[in-house]
């Protein structure tokens, strides 16, 4: 029952989206989806190589692994590049501290009420994967921003010029 009201918990950080503004999770949601992209990958990796343990039947732990992927890893990497996007450190501290209180307080509530449970994988591990992540899509953000940033540029110039 708790681990089910867990899963609603953590599926309902979406409705945090309504205070961000329409055109900045347009903006920010390729980061995010890149960032649940690489969290999945490293879900199915970890899996296949006994890293965690997920109670339940395959279909209980498929729901377990994807409301934390897409509820609070999701909505928190908009929230994150929403509030420090630009501020590259800012962005980095910010994740770190986000990381520290998952692997700590929030992995050890998980691991009592039989939510998830790590194995070969160490809180360690965690925070490096997260911050290695956290630099990835910080890049492929910056990427993806540098063609708009030029495009508002080169307009600029032009009509200064006319």
């Amino acid at each position: 029952m708790i681990v089910s009201l867990v899963r609603f918990g953590f599926l309902l950080s979406w409705l945090t989206i309504f205070f961000i503004p329409k055109k900045t999770v347009k903006r920010y949601l390729p980061a995010s989806t890149m960032s649940a992209l690489l969290v999945m990958t490293t879900v199915f990796i970890g899996t296949h190589f006994k890293s965690w343990k997920v109670k339940g039947d395959s279909k209980t732990r498929i729901y377990n692994i994807l409301s934390v992927i897409l509820g609070p890893f999701a909505v928190g990497t908009l929230w994150i590049f929403r509030l420090t996007f630009g501020k590259f450190w800012l962005f980095i501290v910010t994740n770190f501290i986000q990381n520290l209180i998952y692997a700590y307080p929030i992995l050890n509530f998980l691991e009592k009420i039989k939510f998830i449970k790590y194995v070969k994988f160490t809180r360690v591990h965690h925070l490096i994967a997260s911050m290695s992540f956290a630099i990835i899509i910080y890049c492929f953000q910056s990427f993806l921003e540098k063609p708009c940033i030029t495009y508002y540029q080169s307009q600029n110039k032009q009509e200064a010029g006319t």
